[in-house]
């Protein structure tokens, strides 16, 4: 009976993993010390990709209290976290992000839009593309928005996996979130580009 419980057990771990590959289109990594689930497999995603060019990308996850804030490596592979923003405004953000893009000479700022299961969006990703705007009139590299669905729940996730609580350590929990919505871009125009040059 035990080994019927055991099989059981696996057998219902396989098609969960299995579940999660075919709805996010990959396998779990772990990127800056966090366990990342790869992003949601949107089909239209590949349309708000930039062309992948080596330098930096600064991916931004946007409150109206606090910015998350995570930055790639040159290559623009690998996402790591950086100190999240407290923030009393829009300008006030503004400012630090642009302080950010322009200390670390980034190529691209990547801002994760809060988008529904169903692919809808409401007043939050009014919002944030309201501050994109205010943001490309600021600073001189690019800016778009990436679909950030199901981040927050897998920052929940990798924080809880981690031995970390989510009350009282907001600041974290935003980090983590922009952390695994940046690399979630990396994978997706990494993938883009390697599907791209396999039908030339």
């Amino acid at each position: 009976m035990p080994r019927k419980n055991r099989t059981n057990s696996a057998a219902t771990e396989g098609r969960r993993r299995a579940s999660r590959k075919r709805r996010y289109g990959g396998s779990r990594q772990h990127v800056d010390g966090i366990p990342v689930d790869p992003g949601y497999a949107d089909p239209s995603a590949s349309a708000g990709i930039g062309r992948v060019t080596e330098g930096r990308i600064l991916g931004v996850d946007f409150g109206e209290r606090r910015i998350g804030l995570a930055l790639s490596d040159p290559a623009g592979l690998i996402a790591h976290g950086l100190e999240t923003k407290a923030t009393r405004s829009v300008g006030e953000s503004v400012e630090h992000i642009a302080e950010a893009a322009e200390a670390e000479q980034v190529l691209e700022i990547v801002l994760g839009l809060p988008v529904n299961m169903d692919g809808t969006t409401g007043r939050m990703a009014e919002k944030v593309e309201a501050f994109a705007r205010q943001l490309r009139d600021r600073v001189s590299c690019e800016v778009r928005t990436w679909d950030e669905r199901l981040t927050s729940i897998s920052a929940r996730r990798a924080m809880d996996e981690m031995g970390m609580e989510v009350r009282g350590n907001k600041g974290g929990l935003d980090r983590i979130a922009a952390t695994i919505m940046l690399q979630n871009y990396l994978d997706a125009r990494r993938r883009t580009a390697d599907e791209t040059e396999s039908l030339d």
